[in-house]
């Protein structure tokens, strides 16, 4: 997708998420703990691009207490008005590269999206989410994912798209709550938990 150098905040791509948001009926929920984040972790039941730890990842950030961890599995099973409900009310999504990372579209203004690795095609889910005027975050440290192997095209032979994919869990905590921060200092997020600002600010 080419794009003009800074072009971020499309307000034709932010109505488009909210107009298909208002005439599917989709609702922001009450938290059941203000405090924990709504994240969101997209499984892939795909031969490729799968996160090979994922338990192990989710059970690090829960260990932090810090965050409400769904995982889901976005397939042809799911209609996409309950997926739009999952998507709606997440303030970080976290995805390998993939299809699933479109649903950084109807993601709430405040939210994160953390693409967990971009398969060596850094540019695609980074500008989306810059369009749409979502922050961006994905893995910095290469030595601290592990390939299954080195992937193999059908045509093109090694290719990091045709491989799972196995992650440091302390790296990801990191990262995830880097994005934590942004979404807690967002103006949006903060007018929405006024008393959990407080709080913090106590």
């Amino acid at each position: 997708m080419p794009l003009i150098s800074g072009c971020e905040q499309s307000g034709l791509f932010h109505a488009f998420s909210h107009h298909v948001i208002h005439r599917l009926g989709i609702e922001q929920e009450v938290a059941s703990n203000e405090e924990k984040l709504r994240v969101t972790l997209l499984s892939r039941s795909t031969t490729y691009r799968k996160i090979l730890n994922e338990d192990q990842l989710i059970k690090a950030l829960k260990a932090t207490d810090e965050f409400q961890i769904t995982k889901v599995d976005f397939n042809w099973n799911t209609k996409f008005e309950d997926q739009l409900q999952i998507t709606w009310n997440t303030d970080i999504l976290i995805g390998i590269h993939g299809a699933g990372l479109t649903h950084v579209l109807f993601l709430p203004d405040w939210s994160a999206v953390f693409e967990i690795y971009n398969c060596e095609d850094p540019g695609c889910y980074h500008d989306l989410s810059r369009l749409r005027g979502v922050r961006y975050f994905t893995w910095e440290k290469p030595s601290k994912v592990k390939p299954q192997d080195k992937g193999n095209h059908p045509t093109e032979g090694a290719h990091a798209k045709f491989t799972n994919y196995e992650f440091d869990p302390r790296e990801f905590v990191r990262i995830v709550r880097k994005a934590a921060e942004h979404v807690r200092n967002h103006p949006l997020w903060q007018q929405l938990h006024p008393k959990t600002v407080r709080h913090n600010e106590l």
